[in-house]
């Protein structure tokens, strides 16, 4: 009897213990603000790509929306597990993806004199050229510019308006959602795809953000090879962004 019981016990026991769901691995994940591809309501192509890679309810992102180079710095001093969209080179110690989650495509907003002598970056060429702070976009190019970088994107823009700089580069949708709060009416023109550049998700090099890496290198892979990157990718672009 006593033995029936006690087997009834760990039965019991076991079944409860299966019944009861593990805690969620909790992603502890900084990024900045790229509209349709990482938006401040956690929707977008990156979004798009972790929900795939990292499904609930075995995973849970904790997101904080930062400028990016705030989040360099935290992925490099480990203080976070994993940030979004980094070059080859922007990190020294933290653990890039496997593979590339996009080919990244970055504009220029010029003055009109140089848009309508527009040939490709080399219309850059000693130019005064600004973007984001962390940005790092004169690495793309061989082209010699006068490269600044700068933390006030509506102030780079206003610069650009009233001629003291050339071109500031950034991205479309982003440039253009600024241009209504300048202090004059837009005075340039946008042009697309002047650099392009492999993006990568970053994790920290930690035990956890290997693990992380691994499972996301491997998930990743399959969506690539199904093609559901570039499905996603393609419905991305095709929306404007």
């Amino acid at each position: 009897m006593r033995s029936f019981l006690a087997a009834l016990c760990l039965s019991f026991l076991s079944l409860c213990a299966f019944a009861t769901p593990s805690k969620p691995v909790i992603i502890h994940l900084v990024t900045a603000t790229w509209e349709g591809f990482a938006n401040p309501d956690e929707t977008g192509y990156y979004f798009d790509i972790l929900q795939r890679t990292f499904p609930a309810p075995e995973w849970q992102l904790d997101v904080q929306f930062m400028p990016f180079a705030r989040t360099l710095y935290l992925i490099e001093h480990n203080r976070a597990d994993m940030i979004l969209s980094v070059y080859r080179g922007d990190v020294k110690q933290s653990l890039l993806s496997e593979n590339p989650v996009e080919v990244d495509s970055i504009d220029a907003a010029v003055t009109p004199a140089i848009a309508a002598s527009w040939i490709g970056i080399e219309s850059l060429s000693y130019r005064k050229v600004q973007a984001m702070l962390a940005y790092r976009f004169n690495m793309l190019t061989p082209t010699p510019m006068y490269y600044e970088e700068s933390s006030d994107m509506l102030n780079m823009l206003n610069n650009l308006n009233a001629g003291r700089v050339d071109a500031v580069l950034d991205y479309q949708p982003d440039i253009l959602a600024l241009a209504p709060k300048m202090k004059e009416p837009q005075n340039f023109v946008v042009i697309q795809g002047v650099l392009k550049a492999e993006a990568f998700f970053a994790f920290s090099n930690t035990d956890k953000g290997r693990m992380l890496k691994q499972q996301f290198d491997t998930a990743h892979k399959k969506l690539i090879d199904s093609g559901e990157q570039n499905r996603l990718y393609t419905e991305t672009k095709a929306k404007g962004f």
